[in-house]
């Protein structure tokens, strides 16, 4: 063999030498490149699974919150429903309040007008009473006027009673018991006549011994309380009858 030819075989071992060495260098980047590319897809695997988890994990939590979301926005429906009939109720309450305050507006001044009303008619039943003293004085007058002139005359049969023209004096009562009598009107005998004995209790200072003074008085000279007696002027009389004997001594 000769120097060409070996070198020409040593090149082409070391050709060779280097196809193969390229070759198993490619096997080696392409074995590597795989084996990258299966655990970056089993890395992919398995964020893909994660998030497939994660996401699964979303879902149920958007589901759970999505059913409190239902809840709430019920509770909230049912709030704004309640709301809007508390607003109705109040604005019902409102409406009321107020024609119950002119209701109350209404009946204060009825109750005004009805006072001054009853206040006019007091009044008036207050006139009318007095008038109708007046007039019954009058005709008591006007009668005791009548039985003077009828007496006068002697149409009417009657005996004057003397001891009715005397002053209180005559009765023997103390000077307060006269002072109050006096203060009331009653200055003659006869003026107690008319009266009654519960009346003159209610007069200060005339208490029962007065009282039974009095009555004793009275009927030692033949009077009594309640008496019919006709008064003209100062003077007082009596029909005469077989009656007044009896009443001689009545208390």
């Amino acid at each position: 063999m000769n120097e060409n030819s070996t070198l020409y075989f040593y090149l082409v071992v070391m050709i060779l030498g280097i196809v193969l060495i390229a070759k198993g260098l490619r096997d080696q980047y392409l074995e590597n490149k795989k084996k990258a590319a299966a655990d970056a897809a089993e890395s992919d695997k398995q964020r893909v699974d994660n998030l497939v988890s994660a996401f699964g994990s979303l879902l149920g939590k958007m589901s759970a919150d999505n059913e409190k979301y239902t809840v709430l926005s019920y509770q909230v429906t049912r709030l704004k429903n309640l709301v809007n009939e508390l607003e109705n109720r109040q604005k019902e309450l409102e409406d009321s309040n107020r024609v119950l305050s002119d209701v109350n507006t209404e009946l204060k001044r009825s109750n005004t007008t009805l006072i001054n009303k009853a206040k006019d008619l007091r009044e008036d039943i207050q006139q009318r009473e007095e008038a109708i003293r007046d007039m019954e004085n009058y005709v008591d007058s006007i009668e005791s006027i009548k039985l003077g002139l009828e007496i006068a005359v002697n149409n009417i049969d009657a005996e004057e009673i003397s001891f009715l023209s005397r002053a209180i004096t005559s009765l023997g009562v103390t000077p307060s018991v006269r002072e109050r009598l006096a203060k009331e009107g009653i200055l003659y005998i006869g003026e107690l006549i008319y009266l009654s004995e519960d009346y003159l209790m209610d007069i200060w200072g005339v208490g029962p011994v007065t009282i039974d003074r009095i009555k004793n008085k009275l009927n030692e000279n033949g009077v009594w309380f309640g008496m019919d007696v006709i008064r003209i002027n100062d003077r007082w009389y009596r029909r005469k009858s077989t009656n007044n004997v009896l009443n001689y001594g009545r208390e």
